[in-house]
């Protein structure tokens, strides 16, 4: 039997629902050429239709890897995730699925699969950890002579306080009740420790936030409260209490404008003077040019007022450029290039100067489809970064690699 009929002769047993008799010829033939991917498809929906998701599942995502631009297989996947909770992969592939459909014509196809999804309903728990690199504190200066007051001063290696190696590791429950069919509310709370050799820079948080969502396709809107608080190696170090207004607009097929506004008092125990109000903005453009190649260009501005020490006070503007591709063996790329500028509004103590600080980033992290570690989701993530500073003790550069695992429950 040549593959082509075999192929005709699958896809009849299917409509039929005669799926174990599929099954049996699409996994005995070959095809080859134009039938190669549909053929895969064909077997991908058989497993779904007898309940061998996981097989379904990594079917599709083999497709996938070869021919992203397949909607069809997406959507499948999809449903395929759906189905056995992965609520997190399920939206992420829908994410994909929107950023280069027309939205306009697929509209009802979409709400379908966002509503199988779920996403906007009910309880949530995911968790996280990762190795943490030696640092010393505050990224200080990695010059080996600074000036004070015109002076020179040697900084010896043994005068650099180093934290050592160590790992962070945290999580994030949440629970979200649908209002209407696109509004919900929601709460969620998170705790998160580093842990080093060195106590001293131990750090412990807790943030609970609290909000509206309002999605559409085309757009989605949210706003929320937050609070956190830091310690530092178990004791108390500071209060934060804010708020966020964020949205997210599909200004025509394949291109998105976000921005938010994000507003944050803090209080710090004990050190009434470092008390500060920050207000930061963002916004970005992102366009995906096909579900192999997005790219994006944003911008922030940043504002912190520390009243009783105005040369802690600054403005801060940078921007962003971002590009997300895959490259082999179904790992993708997610790389950052940052740069921008810090002013400050008062001389630095001790210097009849103003302190100014130049910075960059480069960062890339590393995923890959459907790799596990004992449950665990694992990235990679390489960056390098550079301040340079006319006070020299806020001169530094620091290269390094972070490995994160992530799982979704």
């Amino acid at each position: 039997m040549r593959a082509q009929s075999a192929f005709q002769t699958a896809e009849a047993l299917v409509s039929s629902g005669n799926y174990e008799a599929a099954k049996s010829l699409l996994e005995g033939s070959r095809f080859a050429g134009a039938e190669a991917v549909p053929a895969a498809y064909l077997l991908a929906v058989v497993y779904a239709r007898t309940n061998r998701l996981a097989d379904a599942e990594k079917l599709l995502r083999e497709i996938l890897s070869r021919e992203p631009e397949i909607d069809a297989v997406r959507i499948e996947l999809i449903k395929i995730l759906a189905l056995q909770g992965k609520r997190q992969g399920a939206g992420y592939h829908l994410n994909r699925l929107t950023e280069t459909a027309d939205l306009a014509r697929d509209k009802d196809q979409l709400d379908q699969l966002a509503r199988r999804i779920g996403v906007s309903q009910g309880f949530s728990l995911s968790g996280y950890f990762s190795l943490a690199p030696s640092t010393n504190i505050n990224d200080g200066t990695s010059q080996t002579t600074i000036m004070i007051g015109g002076l020179p001063f040697a900084i010896a290696n043994t005068a650099r306080e180093q934290s050592g190696m160590g790992v962070r590791f945290g999580a994030v429950a949440g629970y979200s009740h649908a209002l209407t069919e696109n509004t919900s509310a929601y709460a969620s709370l998170s705790a998160g420790l580093s842990d080093y050799s060195n106590d001293q820079y131990d750090k412990q948080q807790a943030e609970l936030r609290t909000g509206l969502r309002h999605d559409q396709l085309r757009y989605a809107l949210q706003m929320e409260a937050i609070a956190d608080r830091h310690w530092q190696n178990r004791k108390g170090r500071s209060l934060g209490i804010g708020g966020r207004v964020s949205a997210k607009w599909n200004v025509s097929k394949g291109w998105w404008l976000s921005g938010e506004v994000i507003q944050m008092y803090r209080t710090y125990d004990g050190i009434s003077a470092a008390d500060a109000r920050t207000t930061r903005a963002t916004a970005a453009i992102r366009h995906a040019f096909s579900q192999r190649l997005t790219m994006s260009v944003g911008g922030s501005f940043e504002r912190e007022t520390v009243s009783a020490r105005p040369w802690n006070s600054y403005e801060s503007s940078s921007g962003t450029l971002g590009i997300e591709m895959p490259l082999a063996y179904g790992i993708r790329v997610k790389a950052t290039a940052t740069a921008g500028t810090r002013d400050y509004e008062d001389l630095f103590p001790g210097l009849r100067i103003a302190r100014h600080d130049a910075f960059w980033e480069l960062r890339g992290s590393f995923t890959k489809d459907n790799f596990q570690i004992a449950g665990f989701a694992p990235i990679v993530t390489v960056f390098s970064k550079e301040q340079r500073s006319n006070v020299a003790l806020y001169q530094h550069q620091s290269n390094g690699m972070e490995l994160t695992f992530t799982k979704a429950f």
